[in-house]
């Protein structure tokens, strides 16, 4: 059957974020923007109501029956006027709903449909919905050996393949030392497919290092703790590397909450652009630590630029990472307000 919106009576049905939980019950919420939800009376002193009623319900994915969702009220009457005519309300009347997904239903493709009275008549609307599977770790991989050497920066590649996540974040750790290295991972375009890169020198322990994962979406997170095991050795180069220079600049350091401010700057290799460079733009709150934030990269004049909304106050500062020929470098740090 098919699933479409009535546009005479629903333009849009948005949707958030669905998936089957790994234990608590997730909630999905969505969103319905009625059409031509008032009426004017006919003696156009008063605003009535052109949609009587909405009723909400949903069906999970293999399954013909249809469940009760939970969909608000319709709106109050708008007061008429004190005196004179009535005018209708210009604003698109949105009514919020829910539904529940359980660790023992299935993903796949839900439906969520609206049923619009407007008094003796009525019409059905239908949106469909992905939800996804539940979190599940399928295999992961770090660089093996990692072979560090004097005065070198070596790249290190961590790839996951976890189905139904919407982060991930990795720590490799010394089995023999306290060193370590936190890192936010990176959807690829192939799917359930995640990656990061990060470098390693001369100053990290030597020996056996694991890998430990932990995977996110919605309120619930899984670790895994042996994703991978993997060995760091010495070796030796006796080629020269290329230092590497990043200014940053922010286009605001106040801006008001929901509105746009640009990062940018310049990367260098040498003395000369650093052109086509994948930079990587971080941010800290007041009091915590860098975290990842963004990839931005270099155009031919090693220029690079990234507009963003900022939600809270942070620093932000951009970071070039070194490679076997070029050392990696970091930039100064900018302050934004966000009121």
């Amino acid at each position: 059957m098919a699933c479409d919106l009535n546009t005479a009576d629903v333009t849009a049905v948005t949707v958030g974020d669905a998936y089957v939980p790994l234990k608590d019950d997730a909630t999905v919420d969505f969103e319905a923007t009625l059409k031509d939800a008032w009426k004017l009376a006919e003696d156009k002193k008063s605003v009535q109501k052109n949609i009587t009623a909405v009723t909400a319900e949903f069906q999970r994915a293999g399954e013909t029956v249809w469940n009760s969702a939970t969909i608000e009220a319709l709106p109050a009457v708008p007061a008429p006027p004190a005196s004179g005519e009535a005018t209708l309300p210009t604003a698109d009347v949105k009514l919020k709903g829910s539904f529940k997904v359980t660790k023992d239903n299935k993903d796949g493709k839900w439906q969520v449909r609206l049923h619009v009275s407007r008094n003796s008549a009525s019409s059905d609307s239908c949106k469909e919905v992905t939800v996804s599977p539940q979190v599940k770790y399928v295999s992961a991989s770090v660089t093996d050996p990692v072979v560090v050497s004097a005065g070198q920066d070596t790249e290190v590649v961590v790839k996951a393949n976890i189905i139904g996540a919407s982060s991930v974040s990795a720590r490799l750790f010394s089995n023999d030392s306290n060193d370590s290295v936190d890192l936010e991972l990176s959807k690829s375009n192939t799917a359930d497919q995640w990656y990061r890169e990060t470098w390693f020198d001369d100053d990290y322990a030597t020996g056996s290092w694991t890998l430990e994962l932990v995977a996110a979406r919605g309120k619930e997170s899984v670790k895994f703790e042996k994703a991978d095991t993997f060995w760091v050795q010495t070796g030796s180069s006796k080629s020269k590397k290329a230092k590497s220079k990043v200014s940053f600049d922010v286009s605001a350091n106040k801006v008001k909450k929901g509105k746009k401010i640009r990062l940018y700057g310049k990367a260098y290799r040498g003395s000369s652009a650093y052109s086509g460079k994948m930079v990587e733009l971080y941010t800290k709150k007041k009091g915590g630590s860098w975290k990842f934030a963004y990839f931005v990269k270099a155009n031919g004049s090693g220029k690079f630029s990234k507009t963003v909304k900022p939600k809270t106050d942070a620093y932000w500062r951009a970071q070039v990472p070194g490679t076997s020929k070029t050392y990696g470098s970091k930039s100064g740090y900018e302050f934004v307000d966000v009121r």
